[in-house]
């Protein structure tokens, strides 16, 4: 009859050759996912008040001004002059928000982390079960 560490080893063996690649894989997705599909840019929005209206203007990497024209209701707290953060898309500058963005793949990067320690403790495990 088979003991309990002569069934830990292909065990192991099958957790590590099963986690790690795939917790190294969305760990790359996800680094891919942040650096090149959603990354997000901060710059300093300054609220302005003239005659076409009141809103925010903030300079991009490249050094051109946006506006983003808002209502009076949505600035009632904030005076012309006010700074604030504006998180914008580099290549699409009118897509902006005022509140931090998620992290692109959050949940991915969450699972991928959970199966490279996994499968790397399995690794780890699997080299040093036999010396006992």
């Amino acid at each position: 009859m088979p003991t309990a560490l002569d069934m830990a080893g292909p065990i192991l063996e099958v957790l590590t050759w099963l986690c790690l690649p795939a917790g190294l894989g969305l760990l790359f997705y996800t680094g891919f996912l942040r650096r090149f599909v959603h990354p997000w840019d901060v710059a300093e929005g300054v609220v302005y008040s003239d005659s076409t209206g009141v809103g925010f203007r903030w300079l991009d990497r490249k050094h051109q001004v946006h506006h983003a024209p808002m209502s009076p209701y949505d600035i009632r707290d904030m005076a012309a002059g006010d700074t604030l953060p504006i998180y914008y898309h580099p290549k699409r500058p009118t897509q902006w928000q005022t509140t931090r963005p998620e992290e692109a793949g959050r949940t991915a990067s969450v699972l991928g982390r959970c199966l490279t320690a996994i499968g790397a403790v399995a690794l780890l495990a699997g080299f040093v079960l036999p010396m006992f």
